[in-house]
Formats: C-alpha cells, structure tokens, sequence
C-alpha cells in the first residue's frame, strides 16, 4: 500500500476544514475539528464559551450531574404532563425533551463544553416547567382539601354520629388526616417558595391523597362511585403512575 504524500493530506485536510465550515453556517451548532477542537459560527468570539482544559474538567463533573438529575425531572414531568393534558403542558415538555436528546447527544460526542451548557438550558426549561406545574398543583390540593373542611364539619354537627362511637372515631380519624394534609399543604408550600418544586409537588400530591381518601372515607354510599371517578387521575398521579383511561371503565 503506497504511503500518503504531504501534499495529499494536506488535501484531505483541506476538504474535511471546508465541509465541516459550511456543516458549521448551515445548523451553527459546534462542529468537531479534525484535530478534535470544536468550532461554531453560533457565537461570537467574546460569547464562545470558554473550551480550555479547565472548562472541559469542570463540565465533565456538572454535565454527570445535571445528566442524571434533568433525566429524573423529566421522567416527573412526563407523567405530570400526560395526566393533565388540558393543562397545556405537552408543548413545554416537548421542548424539555429534545433539549436533554440534544445535551446527551453532545456527552457522547465527548463535546463536554457544549454539552454542560445545553444541559444547564435543559434544566431551566425543566424548571420553568416544573414551577407551572407546583402552581396548578397547589391550587387543586386546596380545592379539594377544603371540600374536606366542610364535609368535616357537616359531621362535626351531626348529633347522630357523636352518638355512635364507631362514627365519631372515623370522624376523629378524618380530622387527623386533615391536619396531615395542611401539614403537607404548608411544606409544599415551603418548597416553592425555597424553588425546591420537585419536592413541592410530592408534598402537594401527599396532600391530595389525604384530602380524597378523607373524601372517600365520608361520602355516603350512593356517592362513592361518583368520588372515585372524580378523582381517578388524580390518585393515579398522586401515585407517581400515568392514568390508563382505556382500563378505567368510564368513557
């Protein structure tokens, strides 16, 4: 086999530096260098992120990191989002998604730098995200956390279950789930406002599954079929699981 003149590779070099520029102004995206650099006309010189051998240290240990939290928040979204589709939320998912395809694609590529940054877009769009969804959650635990309040208290005043000590029982058992339920209300509360939402949302979903079993604990009989129905998704999300609704017996 004959041995490759300097001129000839020179060539080649040549050839793949002119592809890899017009592959570079077509999609802007870091395009990797023959001699293993990256180089991208997305930013300006003053702009481009810093590529030195520190930056790729650094980012390696951020991009591990955020790799496996992001993917863990998308998983809680994925379900947050196709329980409560009338929300609206399919779109911003979507768009969290990619970016973390996009960011992943990247670390396999061994582009560290690039990857850390679009890991670290990826994670304020699953942040913004999330905040959507801890308010919309904090709204539906206290709908149904004060239905439980005023079922409680049509009890409270109801001479016939103080007479019967089963009934008064449920009915201070009912009052403990209630206060557990404020409790968890409160904590959820607290974790937003400290933009720990991850954290909020499962505090707020403790809080709705004390407030529906409260509900389902004192309906009366002919009421409960219509309770479980109302509240079929929520339990389901509460449980971190997405609602089947081809198994749920309702149309």
């Amino acid at each position: 086999m004959k041995k490759l003149s300097l001129a000839t590779i020179l060539m080649l070099f040549f050839i793949v530096s002119v592809y890899a520029q017009q592959a570079e102004q077509q999609t802007g995206e870091p395009v990797r260098n023959p001699d293993g650099s990256y180089s991208t006309s997305k930013y300006n010189e003053a702009e481009r992120p810093d590529d030195s051998y520190l930056a790729k240290f650094y980012a390696q240990d951020v991009v591990e990191k955020l790799m496996k939290k992001n993917l863990d928040q998308i998983l809680l979204l994925k379900v947050v989002s196709t329980n409560f589709p009338d929300k609206g939320w399919g779109g911003d998912f979507d768009k969290c998604y990619e970016g973390y395809k996009k960011a992943v694609s990247y670390y396999y590529q061994r582009n560290m730098v690039y990857a850390r940054q679009e890991f670290e877009t990826n994670k304020k769009n699953i942040t913004e995200l999330l905040k959507k969804a801890v308010e919309e959650y904090e709204k539906d635990s206290k709908v149904i956390l004060d239905e439980c309040i005023a079922q409680i208290l049509v009890l409270h005043f109801n001479e016939k279950v103080k007479a019967d000590p089963a009934k008064s029982r449920d009915l201070v058992d009912n009052q403990i789930r209630l206060r557990i339920g404020f409790g968890q209300l409160d904590d959820g509360a607290y974790s937003n406002i400290t933009m720990n939402y991850e954290a909020a949302i499962y505090h707020f979903r403790m809080a709705k599954t004390y407030g529906i079993k409260i509900l389902e604990e004192i309906s009366k009989p002919e009421e409960r079929d219509g309770i479980k129905s109302k509240y079929q998704v929520q339990k389901a999300d509460n449980l971190n699981r997405i609602f089947d609704k081809s198994k749920s017996g309702t149309n």
